[in-house]
Formats: C-alpha cells, sequence, structure tokens
C-alpha cells in the first residue's frame, strides 16, 4: 500500500513539474503571411518531354541478337567388364554428375491383369536391401547430398541419381545397393500398395486422366498391356504379390537389359573403376521369353463414360501411330506440330480461337520401340460437345489430305527444331534424353541428326505421311462428360456405334449401372 502511495506521489509531483515548465515556456510570435494579392510569383516554364541520358537509345527496339546454333554431344561409348553398356557426357561447368540407369523393360512386359507391375517394382527399390531399411536409404542419401528418383515407361523404366562429384564413389555405392539388391518386405509391399490406390483413386475421379486411359483401353484392346494405365488399376495392383514383384525385378534387371548414362563432371579414368566396383556383381541372366502383342482392327465407335453436370466434356480421338524408329517418323512429327502440336495448330485455332468450344486442344504421337497411340483430345464446353467433335473430325479429314502451306511446314519444322536445346539444359535433362533414346533402339547420334533429319522434310514427306498414318473413319472416340445431354446430338452426327463404359474403360459394369439407374 506504501509503496502504490508513494508511486502515485511521485506521478503527481512530475506532473505538477510538466505544468509548470509549460506555463513558463514564452509563445512564439504569429508568422506574418504575406498577402497574396502582393506575392511574386516565378514565370511559368514551357514543360515539355522528360530528356533522360539514354532518350536516344530508347527511341528503337534493340536488335536480335545472332541466331545461336545448338549442338548436341554424342555420348562416348564405353562398357563394364560385365558387359553393361555405358555412355558418357563430360560437362566440367558444375561439379555434378548425373547418372541413370535405364532398363529397357517397362509396361510391356506386364502379363494379363498385372497391369501397374513394372511402376510398382521401380517404387519399391529405395524400400530396403538386406543392409538397409527405406529410413537409412533416404539418410544415406540425404547425408551424401544426393538426389534419387524412379521413372517408368511404356517399354523402359529406371532409376536416376544426382552427385556431387566428391561423393559419387558412396553414392553409387548406395546406388547400385537399391537397384541390384532390393528386398520387397511385405511391410513395404502393402505400404506402397497403398499409396498407389490412393493414386489410382485421383486418376478416376479426373475426367482427362479417364478419357486418356479410356481411348488406350479401347485401341489397344483388352490383351494388350499399354491397354491399361501406367499406375495399374484397383484390380491389378490388389492382386500383385512379393514373389510377382521380386520374380519382374530378377527377370528384367540384368545388365544385357540395362545402359547406364552418366553426365558431369567426371572423366572416363575416375568413373570406371568406381561403377566396376559398384556393378561388378551384377551378372546376366537368362532372358524370359518375349511376347508379342496383337493390336485390334481399328472401328470406329463412340464410347461414352457418363460425367453428370459436368461443365466440360473430355473429347479424346485416337488410333496405333508410328514407332520412333520408323522412317516416316520425321514427317509425321512436323504433321502432327501443324495440326495439333502447338498454339498456332489447325485444332487449336479451329476450336479454342475460332468457335470458342475450347481453352486448349491438342494432337500427339507417343512413340515408342513398337508404335504408341496417335491422340487428338482437350476439353470442350459441355452443351457444344457435338459441335466441337464435328470441328475435330473435319481437321483430321482435312489434315489427311496432306495439303499444307509452305509457312505452316517452316514453322513446323523451326518449332520442332528449337525444342530440341531445352533437353539439355541440365545433366539430369541429357542423361534422360539420351536413356529414352537407347530404350527406343535410336542410335547414340539420334539428337547430333536431329535437326538435318527435320530440315530434311518436304510437304510430300508431310502429305504421305498425313495420308498413311491418319484414319478419322477408323479412330475411336471418347468422350467423358454428361451421358444424357451429349447423346442425342452425338448420335445426329451418325459416326457409327456407340458404347457406354465406366471410369476403367470397363463396358460391362458402365452397362449393367446405367441398367441399374434406370429400375
Amino acid at each position: 500500500m506504501k509503496t502504490a502511495l508513494a508511486a502515485r506521489g511521485l506521478r503527481n509531483g512530475f506532473a505538477g513539474l510538466i505544468l509548470v515548465a509549460c506555463a513558463s515556456t514564452p509563445q512564439p510570435a504569429p508568422v506574418q503571411r504575406p498577402n497574396p494579392e502582393h506575392e511574386q510569383r516565378a514565370p511559368r516554364v514551357p514543360q515539355g518531354p522528360l530528356v533522360t541520358p539514354d532518350a536516344e537509345f530508347r527511341q528503337s527496339p534493340p536488335p536480335p541478337s545472332a541466331l545461336v546454333e545448338f549442338h548436341a554431344p554424342i555420348p562416348k561409348q564405353l562398357a563394364l567388364q560385365n558387359g553393361l553398356p555405358v555412355f558418357l557426357i563430360e560437362r566440367h561447368e558444375v561439379p555434378l554428375v548425373s547418372v541413370t540407369l535405364a532398363i529397357r523393360s517397362g509396361a510391356d512386359t506386364e502379363p494379363p491383369g498385372k497391369s501397374g507391375l513394372s511402376s510398382f517394382v521401380l517404387d519399391l527399390l529405395d524400400e530396403g536391401t538386406p543392409t538397409r531399411d527405406a529410413a537409412a536409404i533416404a539418410r544415406g542419401f540425404e547425408d551424401l547430398a544426393a538426389r534419387y528418383a524412379t521413372f517408368a515407361d511404356a517399354d523402359s523404366g529406371g532409376l536416376h541419381v544426382t552427385a556431387l562429384a566428391e561423393t559419387l564413389e558412396p553414392v553409387l555405392a548406395l546406388f547400385s545397393d537399391v537397384a541390384l539388391h532390393p528386398v520387397f518386405r511385405e511391410g513395404d509391399v502393402e505400404r506402397v500398395r497403398v499409396e498407389r490406390l490412393g493414386m489410382i483413386a485421383q486418376a478416376l475421379d479426373d475426367p482427362q486422366s479417364v478419357g486418356q486411359h479410356v481411348l488406350s483401353r479401347v485401341v489397344f484392346g483388352e490383351k494388350h498391356p499399354w491397354g491399361f494405365p501406367a499406375e495399374g488399376t484397383v484390380q491389378s495392383i490388389k492382386s500383385l504379390t512379393r514373389k510377382e514383384v521380386a520374380a519382374w525385378h530378377q527377370a528384367w534387371f540384368r545388365p544385357d537389359n540395362a545402359a547406364l548414362f552418366v553426365v558431369g563432371d567426371t572423366t572416363e579414368a575416375t568413373l570406371l573403376p568406381i561403377l566396376e566396383k559398384a556393378f561388378a556383381v551384377w551378372k546376366a541372366g537368362k532372358p524370359p521369353k518375349a511376347v508379342e502383342h496383337k493390336v485390334p482392327k481399328g472401328t470406329r465407335t463412340v464410347y461414352i463414360v457418363d460425367k453428370p453436370g459436368a461443365p466440360q466434356s473430355q473429347i479424346w480421338i485416337g488410333e496405333v501411330g508410328v514407332a520412333s524408329g520408323a522412317p516416316d517418323v520425321f514427317p509425321a512429327r512436323v504433321m502432327n506440330h501443324i495440326l495439333g502440336g502447338s498454339i498456332n495448330s489447325r485444332l487449336n485455332s479451329n476450336l479454342r480461337t475460332e468457335h470458342a468450344y475450347s481453352y486448349g486442344v491438342f494432337s500427339y504421337f507417343d512413340t515408342h520401340r513398337e508404335a504408341g497411340p496417335f491422340v487428338a483430345a482437350g476439353g470442350v464446353v459441355s452443351d457444344k460437345t457435338a459441335e466441337a467433335l464435328g470441328e475435330f473430325l473435319k481437321e483430321l479429314q482435312r489434315m489427311k489430305t496432306g495439303e499444307i502451306s509452305d509457312p505452316e511446314l517452316a514453322d513446323a519444322k523451326e518449332a520442332l527444331i528449337r525444342a530440341i536445346p531445352a533437353l539439355f539444359a541440365s545433366d539430369d535433362q541429357i542423361g534422360g534424353a539420351y536413356a529414352r533414346a537407347w530404350s527406343h533402339g535410336l542410335p547414340v547420334d539420334y539428337y547430333a541428326k536431329y535437326q538435318q533429319r527435320v530440315e530434311a522434310v518436304t510437304k510430300d514427306d508431310v502429305a504421305k505421311a498425313a495420308r498413311e498414318r491418319l484414319h478419322p473413319d477408323e479412330m475411336a472416340i471418347v468422350i467423358v462428360g454428361p451421358a444424357d445431354e451429349i447423346k442425342p446430338k452425338i448420335a445426329s452426327l451418325k459416326l457409327g456405334r456407340t458404347e457406354v463404359r465406366d471410369a476403367n474403360g470397363d463396358a460391362r459394369k458402365a452397362a449393367a449401372a446405367a441398367k441399374g439407374a434406370g429400375k
């Protein structure tokens, strides 16, 4: 209580001092302001454009720089004692090394009913070896500042690591252990299975993914592994066993079915001893029997996947396309660029710019060792689905005539040539590009001669490719959208038979669901 009172007295005394000080301070004299009528004003100076030291320079845009010529490197071809091919590209600007181990096997090796097996195996590689569990592998790469990843494709797959040049040896010791000695523990298999099923559930809820997957199924058929999603189906992933996973790895992970691609700050003398140490234990085994896959003959059918209330419909049109090594693959690519390979393509100019049916449509050839699909696709406003489909088919028929202009040819060739340097922006991308080329059975100088092969394409080459590679009257058509709204207008186009499919591409389940809904 005393302390509070004393404090209050101090505050009152301090306030009094402030009041006294204010009272004793003399007040300033009032400021005498001039009469505006007598104020002398400076004469106005005319305001012209602001002149800066670089004004003359800014009067015209700078001229374009000289054209930069790109020359793709050709890898040096080496081999380990066990026969494993090694492709080396030295780049010493940055102290990093990228290593890609590619396997010339992918979804094309999956047995019936086991779609997604190859990518499932690759996902499991870093889950554990006899001496390391998943956490130890992750810590090992992290402690060495290395970046690890896997990849899976229709006819290839593999794994990749990027490391500092000074830690390459311990990184490759860990990398080879992961690649060659996975144990596929039951707990790891089940955990990755749950993750994969979640990924599939997301894809089944995405109309674009549904359109792509259903088109693959109807183009390649029920017996071809490419007829099913690379990530697999709910049924196939649930059916995979640890024994099947281990058997796939043992069958296809062989040095005579693989290649290493090394790009970065290393040399042959430094690299080969490290690779020999890391991969010496890898021995070739007996290759499995090759399986031939037949593709059914195409007949134009419209497949509808119901998506009630969807504001957009996904239109996916396609057929079997062209292989990477086909003689006419470059004319086909030029032709496709004109048709739907850019923002200024014929398809996009029609459906987006002229008719405003879509935000954007496209077409592509998915090339592999065997012919992959040709696809023309895009999302369109639902109430214009039939009209948009008619324009798709009109542009395909127009392209099939092979009639193109000189500017279209020149623009397409220039675009294809200028896209290649982007594949060489980093060590990782360079390794990946050559791994894909090798997987597709292409020569080691493929990219070095790419520009030359594109420049050699003529209008006659494009016309021939269009006539031989496009068959609009036989292409499958998949539409994911509100079936009740779009079916009457689609029927009026008289395009042929119409089937209803579910999101997996299954006809029987879709028909049964439609029948049950009608009761």
